[in-house]
């Protein structure tokens, strides 16, 4: 059996995962996981980040739904 370490995500999680997989998903994506644990600071950074992401598709869902035809919505597909 592989030896498992703690891989820490930016929203706090922390998953037992083989070392390799770990070191794997460290490099691999950087800005998700780390071997070490993320500050307060990069936790609120990541928390203004996703709430700007959620805040893009929003707005994103109401253009393509903008359009208005006998009181109904239409929602467009993306082009």
């Amino acid at each position: 059996m592989l030896p498992k370490v703690p891989a820490y995500h930016r929203n706090g999680d922390v998953a037992d995962l083989p070392e390799i997989d770990a070191k794997a998903a460290a490099a691999n994506h950087p800005d998700e996981w780390s071997l070490d644990p993320w500050s307060a600071d990069q936790r609120h950074v990541y928390d203004l980040q996703k709430a700007e992401e959620r805040q893009a598709a929003s707005a994103a869902v109401r253009e393509r739904a903008a359009d208005q035809v006998n009181g109904k919505l239409l929602i467009r597909s993306p082009a």
